[in-house]
């Protein structure tokens, strides 16, 4: 049964990559190493036909999460990022962004408005656009990505400081969002 599961997994291009540095958030040290990459700009529209710009955010600490309907771990992983937002839900200081990707639908914008409506969340959800291969995945590629969920914390000034991928199980969601809040403090820190 375990081996149906993983052929499967792998046959739909689920990936799964606990790179979280879940086991090792109580550690004495910083154990995500920060990055400094500049991230990459785009223009994006959103689930209602708005085009949002990652400059348009410039000043502010900007959540990235890539993301698609069909991934299960990317919906095991948005519990604790609503508690994120929940966290910054008064602060003009951050914004998170959902980037919807690689999905294999006709009608991209309908099956996120109802995967949205059936799990009851209100994320402010972009549309990769189409890279060279006609698949959606184009910012997927451009941000360098081995999978999905990956969250990417960027700077004030434009600098990816951390990317997270996967999700990590073994933590609640309480502990997850605990860690993607203290690295996006850590990120508004360094802005300043």
């Amino acid at each position: 049964m375990k081996f149906k599961f993983l052929v499967l997994l792998a046959l739909t291009g689920i990936i799964y990559r606990p790179v979280m540095a879940a086991d090792r958030i109580n550690s004495d040290t910083d154990s995500i190493p920060v990055l400094n990459r500049v991230a990459p700009e785009f223009r994006l529209n959103d689930i209602n036909g708005n085009q949002v710009s990652l400059s348009s955010f410039k000043g502010k600490t900007v959540v990235l999460d890539f993301w698609a309907t069909w991934c299960y771990y990317c919906h095991l992983n948005f519990p604790a990022m609503q508690k994120a937002i929940d966290h910054y839900q008064n602060s003009n200081e951050v914004v998170f962004l959902f980037i919807d990707t690689r999905e294999r639908v006709d009608d991209i914008v309908s099956a996120v408005k109802q995967d949205l409506k059936k799990h009851g969340y209100h994320f402010r959800v972009l549309l990769d656009e189409k890279g060279s291969e006609g698949l959606q995945n184009k910012f997927y590629k451009i941000y360098d990505m081995a999978g999905i969920p990956t969250r990417f914390i960027i700077d004030a000034n434009g600098i990816i400081r951390y990317k997270l991928e996967g999700h990590y199980a073994k933590r609640s969601d309480e502990e997850n969002a605990a860690e993607i809040i203290s690295l996006i403090d850590k990120t508004v820190q360094m802005s300043k």
